[in-house]
């Protein structure tokens, strides 16, 4: 198998993600139901937690590239997330445009930022969205969103890519008040 080191060209290396304290297990959990491989890489920054290198291909654990990482939410980070969080519960303008963010994210997801992560097919797509459900669906409740365009179907964007976006805050890149779009896209079948 090749190995995606070996490739000469400019490339995206990686994301780094973060998780809530105490919610290192549900982002491992989810993770792992999307099919990727997790390694520890052993460095752990300024926490007592190591940073786990996500891998999307399980058979090539180069922690360098082809990647996502998931790090403990800074302090720093916590403080910004709770004043945003106190500015949602005391401002109801706030609040409703928070909910309108989230509602597109969830119902209208192209536009929205986010990452990716490629499936050799449709139906791989399908089994990856099916396993996110039945691993954390009644664990996370509201805080996980799934929707999968197909081919031909309502909102979808081509007529041979499978899409599923799952809008979560689990794994972040951003804030975790606005959540994440984790999109998973299959190689197009024409």
């Amino acid at each position: 198998m090749e190995r995606i080191a070996t490739y000469t060209g400019n490339l995206l290396n990686h994301v780094e993600t973060l998780y809530r304290p105490g919610e290192r297990h549900l982002a491992v959990a989810m993770a792992e139901a999307l099919g990727c491989a997790i390694s520890d890489t052993g460095f752990s920054g300024d926490g007592e937690e190591s940073f786990l290198a996500v891998h999307p291909n399980p058979a090539d654990r180069d922690m360098r590239n082809n990647a996502f990482f998931l790090s403990p939410m800074r302090p720093e980070q916590q403080a910004v997330e709770a004043r945003l969080l106190k500015l949602a519960n005391e401002d109801a303008d706030f609040a409703a445009t928070l909910a309108d963010y989230r509602s597109i994210a969830r119902s209208k997801p192209f536009g929205v930022p986010h990452f990716a992560i490629r499936y050799p097919s449709g139906d791989a797509v399908a089994e990856a969205a099916e396993r996110l459900q039945a691993a954390l669906g009644t664990t996370l409740g509201d805080r996980l969103h799934i929707r999968v365009f197909g081919p031909g179907g309502s909102g979808a964007k081509g007529a041979s890519t499978v899409q599923g976006f799952i809008h979560q805050d689990v794994i972040v890149s951003g804030s975790f008040l606005y959540g994440q779009l984790i999109e998973l896209q299959s190689q197009p079948t024409a």
